[in-house]
């Protein structure tokens, strides 16, 4: 027994050992991609045409389905530079959420990793890579059975065109699927379920409510004492509404990318569901950066890399190289010790419910 325990110990030892392995690797290769993009967009010949580009017809939408028009006349380059600062803002809410990134680093084999203790910059590789594995997997088998996935068609050829319309998807997409269409109706819910609390008073307070139930329902929560993830753990410390919209919106936006016309195959509803799933479920647990970060995980940091690669070969090569072995083969790992650790969790929880004891919070991550 105490052989079986010690053995148990050293290979959670191992598996820490390697899932910070695979963090500090990632989070150094996306601060690198996030310096490379302006680099090569504003230096290369291609990046320079794509730069001087008018926009016309920009819009952003509401509520997963309504597009405002932004009444904005600017260039590709302009727009690609305040993308970016977006980014850029949102690479250095995550570093420092809760206790920093380093503090986790440093704490990293001793601590748990968990949605309510956890670093966000810190847990978004393991997430992250994870997603990739699992979506390539379900890719690799529907199309095995015949269901084709398909691909997004794009209006040029010019890569930083390419590059600049999928680094607005994480902001767009995001503002509709995850911060009006969960965000703003948790800060509604929240207001008429605290109308009478004095913390929410006027309409200043009720306002504010709103915007940070927008930026984090997580800190709105938080701020008037209802569940939330860091008191009651996950999955207790998301409501039951929100689950709904999770689920809901995870569903729109996998239809979406099918019925938008833009090239992707019936295969693509179930891994957007999955995307939207989780992007939704970090963004009710960190914030609208959470989100947008793992959302431009997949639209620009493998884009970026290869880019650089075929630009300036060398190291820059061996880099994205390493990036998408970490996704995939590192993710396959995560996503497997996910679901075996997730199912002991789960029948641990129905058989301590069944048993009539006091069931404890569910720790899924």
């Amino acid at each position: 027994m105490a052989s079986a325990r010690s053995g148990i110990t050293s290979l959670k030892a191992s598996l820490k050992a390697v899932a910070l392995v695979i963090i500090i690797f990632s989070a150094i290769s996306y601060l690198i991609s996030l310096a490379l993009g302006p680099v090569l967009f504003y230096s290369t010949s291609d990046g320079k045409a794509a730069s001087t580009t008018p926009i016309h017809g920009l819009y952003i939408e509401l509520f997963m389905v309504i597009p405002v028009p932004v009444p904005v006349a600017t260039s590709m380059g302009a727009l690609f530079a305040v993308i970016l600062a977006f980014f850029v803002v949102c690479m250095i809410l995550a570093w420092w959420d809760r206790d920093g990134f380093l503090n986790s680093v440093r704490g990293g084999l001793s601590k748990s990793i968990s949605l309510a203790k956890s670093n966000f910059l810190f847990i978004m590789p393991l997430v992250a890579s994870a997603l990739v594995a699992a979506t390539v997997i379900i890719s690799s088998f529907q199309e095995s059975q015949g269901v084709q996935t398909g691909s997004i068609n794009f209006g040029t050829t010019n890569p930083y065109q390419i590059l600049t319309e999928l680094s607005f998807a994480p902001l767009d997409e995001e503002f509709a699927f995850r911060i009006t269409s969960i965000g703003l109706i948790v800060g509604l819910i929240l207001l008429v379920l605290y109308r009478r609390d004095a913390r929410i008073t006027g309409l200043k307070n009720k306002g504010k409510l709103v915007l940070l139930a927008m930026f984090s329902p997580e800190l709105a929560k938080a701020k008037l004492g209802y569940r939330n993830i860091q008191a009651n753990g996950f999955p207790r410390g998301i409501s039951p509404i929100e689950w709904v919209l999770i689920l809901l919106t995870s569903v729109v936006f996998g239809l979406a990318h099918y019925l938008s016309g833009s090239g992707w195959d019936v295969g693509k509803v179930s891994t957007a569901f999955l995307a939207g799933l989780v992007f939704a479920i970090m963004y009710v647990s960190y914030g609208a950066y959470a989100d947008i970060l793992l959302h431009w995980y997949f639209n620009y940091y493998f884009d970026v890399l290869s880019y650089a690669g075929a630009a300036y070969g060398g190291v820059f090569n061996v880099l994205n190289d390493l990036a998408n072995y970490v996704a995939v083969l590192g993710g396959g790992v995560i996503l497997m010790v996910f679901l075996v650790y997730s199912a002991y969790r789960i029948g641990n929880y129905l058989v301590t419910r069944a048993s009539g004891s006091p069931v404890p919070a569910i720790s899924v991550v």
